[in-house]
């Protein structure tokens, strides 16, 4: 009788902490980097890395608001939908700063949860400025 109720216990205790959603068990603070080459006017150029913090803030059980702070930069944000391992970033619009002058871009993505980072594939798409395979790697602080 006490090992079934120490089984019941135990069974009830993993019930609930399975049951914190999957935004709240990426909820944090990261630390991000963008990297990769995009079409500039007409020419293919490495961009300069882009670094800063990342914040996921609980929204749902499956969406969240992400917020970006780049180091020497802007500060942008934008709400993503999260299944299983992967995440869906709405479009932000953000303007991109190159030697060649700002280009104002919209970014969207998606990305891959991993234990303590997060993988994201991104796009830039504006007039004057175009990169569809930019890396952006966060890192949980």
């Amino acid at each position: 009788m006490i090992m079934k109720k120490i089984f019941m216990m135990t069974m009830l205790m993993l019930a609930l902490i399975s049951c914190k959603d999957q935004v709240q068990q990426i909820s944090g603070s990261y630390s991000y980097k963008i990297s990769g080459r995009a079409n500039i006017e007409g020419n293919i150029r490495n961009l300069s890395d882009e670094i800063g913090t990342m914040d996921i803030l609980h929204k749902t059980a499956d969406s969240a608001v992400l917020t970006f702070n780049a180091l020497q930069g802007p500060v942008y944000y934008t709400t993503a939908k999260i299944k299983g391992k992967q995440i869906e970033l709405d479009t932000i619009n953000r303007i991109v700063t190159y030697a060649t002058g700002q280009h104002p871009v919209k970014v969207a993505g998606s990305g891959t949860i991993y234990s303590e980072s997060i993988i994201f594939n991104l796009r830039y798409m504006g007039t004057t400025l175009n990169a569809d395979s930019l890396v952006m790697l966060c890192k949980k602080n």
